[in-house]
Formats: structure tokens, C-alpha cells, sequence
């Protein structure tokens, strides 16, 4: 059964990192979710003298594309919403289509962003995306941070990437469209029904997964968020343990070493990003094998993420970038 998506329930599941801020942008695409964040935004953004600006991506891989696009603009233009258009230019895409358009989008969205300084970005990702998300990742063997799939609010480069619609399906997001905003017409991209990506495959297992087993939206919802508590609880052991274990440079082995495999691994995580000074992705199995190898009696050093990590005559790690003489 559908519900409505409430403005209580909209600014319910707002992280206060976009109630802090007075400028948002929307990633939309002009489909049932990201139309339905747009509006929800709009009306939350008119009540607290918030500007938003929906940015639409054209990625320009059906003919169609820029048409379709038309009627939804048009309603933004109704109803007052400031709007971009990006289009992604590009030669012919035989392979990994989708990650290159994901990285494209995300891109100009970040233009976006910095055009209008804002330090807010909306995407509409839903429950059942983050369902597959974790079905996705658990069919690869994802570790515990990976479990806990899509986060509320994560760090985007210098920004925040903000998810308000997690905890809402795609029935409540139509039917809301249709009684909130009186809005039943929007774009439908027909590569959603498409057996060539994974995640479509996996959506259409949903009835037959939530049905016949119970593994459903709300029991992997619970599940997500029993993850999320056991991987806060590590960060923050991780941070505790980061901070007396690294110094001036040095990891001290006499402390790290003396950790679980677990902890090492998520502080050898904090130390590189510390020590980069970024947010990006690093490996798990890169970093389970150099936390292992730090351990080891007859280590003497290893490069990792741009940096070296040497053993020193004080018996602990000394860590530099590469281009540093040492």
C-alpha cells in the first residue's frame, strides 16, 4: 500500500547538513523520483527561503532524450523552479556505459554546484535502490562498510551529497506525484527495463525475493541500519586508536599492531586520508593486505595511494609521497 510522501516526513528524513545551507542542487532527470525530490525540495525550499536549482543531464544516448525532457521543464518553469542543462558530449560507448555515464552526470553536477556555490546535492535515490544496492554489493562479497549500501548524507569532493528519499518507495513517490502535485506524466527510460545492466536484473528478483523468502524493503532496511550502527561503532573505535597510533608522520607499530585485523585495516584506512588530505575510495583488499603486511617482522616498505610506507631505524612507519626524497 502506498503512502504519501508528508512534508513532515520529507523534512523528517532531511539531514540537517541541507537544513544548515540556503542553496541546494537537484539532480533530476526529469523520472518519477527525481521529479518527486524537485517538488518535495521546492516546497521545503519556499517555506525556509532556500534557493534550489534542478540540473538535468543529458547524456545524449537516445535520440529522444532532449525531447523528453521538455514537458518536465515546463513544469518546472510553472511552478517557478530555476533549472540547468547539461549535455554530455561524447564519442560512441561500446563498453561500461553506465559507469562512464554515472561518472559524466556526477561531474556536471558538481559544475552545477560550483557555479551557484552551493554546498548541497539532492539525488532521489529510494528504497528499492538502496535494496538492490545492497543485494548488489552483497553478491560480491562487499565488506561491512559496503553493506551498509547508500548513506543519507556522504561526502561528495568539497561537498554534500544528500539522499532525502531513502526510506521512501517508488509506489509512495508515484502516488505522491499524482496526489501532492497532480502530477501523473514523466519521463520513463526505457534502458530501466533493460536485462544488460545488473541492477535492473536484481529489481526485477524483487517480488519473488520479498515474496517467497521475506526480503523485502523494510527487512533489509532493518538490516542496513543494524550494519550502519556496528560500522559507527568501528569508525569510532578506528578514530580513538588513529589518533594515538599515528604521529608526526609515524605509525606507531607498537600500537596498530596490537589491534584486530578489522580495526587495523579501518585505521590504516583514516591514517592514508588523514595523511592525503581526501575522501576517496580506497581499496578493501589493498588495504587488508599493506595493514597485514605492516605487521610483519621483515617489512621494510610499500607504496599505497601515492604514498611510501617505510619502516625506519625507530622500528616504526614513516610515511611520505613519492615524489619525496628520503
Amino acid at each position: 500500500m502506498a503512502d504519501i510522501i508528508t512534508e513532515e516526513n520529507f523534512e523528517k528524513y532531511l539531514p540537517k547538513e541541507a537544513k544548515q545551507e540556503t542553496t541546494w542542487v537537484i539532480g533530476i532527470s526529469g523520472g518519477a523520483d527525481s521529479l518527486c525530490l524537485t517538488l518535495l525540495a521546492d516546497r521545503y525550499a519556499k517555506k525556509y527561503n532556500i534557493k534550489i536549482i534542478a540540473c538535468f543531464v543529458d547524456h545524449k544516448l537516445r535520440q529522444e532524450s532532449s525531447d523528453e525532457i521538455k514537458p518536465v521543464t515546463k513544469l518546472l518553469e510553472k511552478r517557478g523552479i530555476q533549472y540547468e542543462i547539461y549535455t554530455w558530449k561524447h564519442e560512441e560507448i561500446t563498453t561500461g556505459i553506465e559507469a562512464k555515464a554515472r561518472e559524466a552526470r556526477y561531474n556536471f553536477l558538481y559544475e552545477c554546484c560550483k557555479k551557484y556555490k552551493a554546498k548541497i546535492l539532492m539525488t532521489a535515490h529510494h528504497a528499492l535502490d538502496q535494496w538492490e544496492t545492497f543485494f548488489m554489493r552483497l553478491s560480491r562479497g562487499s565488506a561491512l562498510k559496503g553493506l551498509t549500501s547508500i548513506m543519507e548524507a556522504s561526502n561528495f569532493r568539497d561537498i554534500t551529497l544528500v539522499r532525502p528519499m531513502l526510506h521512501f518507495s517508488p509506489i509512495d513517490i508515484k502516488e505522491t506525484l499524482k496526489r501532492s502535485f497532480n502530477v501523473d506524466s514523466y519521463v520513463k527510460d526505457p534502458s530501466n527495463e533493460s536485462d544488460e545492466f545488473e541492477r535492473v536484473r536484481w529489481r526485477k528478483s524483487y517480488n519473488k525475493l520479498s515474496g517467497e523468502y521475506g526480503l523485502d524493503i523494510n527487512n533489509i532496511n532493518k538490516t542496513i541500519d543494524r550494519l550502519q550502527n556496528a560500522q559507527d561503532a568501528i569508525d569510532k573505535i578506528s578514530k580513538n586508536i588513529k589518533e594515538d597510533a599515528f604521529k608526526d608522520g609515524y605509525i606507531k607499530l607498537n600500537i596498530f599492531s596490537q589491534q584486530p585485523e578489522e580495526i587495523r585495516i579501518r585505521v590504516l584506512e583514516q591514517i592514508i586520508l588523514s595523511f592525503t588530505q581526501t575522501n576517496k575510495i580506497l581499496s578493501y583488499n589493498l588495504l587488508k593486505k599493506v595493514a597485514s603486511d605492516l605487521t610483519h617482522k621483515n617489512f621494510v616498505a610499500t607504496n599505497f595511494a601515492g604514498i611510501v610506507l617505510k619502516k625506519d631505524k625507530t622500528k616504526n612507519i614513516k610515511l611520505f609521497f613519492e615524489s619525496r626524497k628520503n
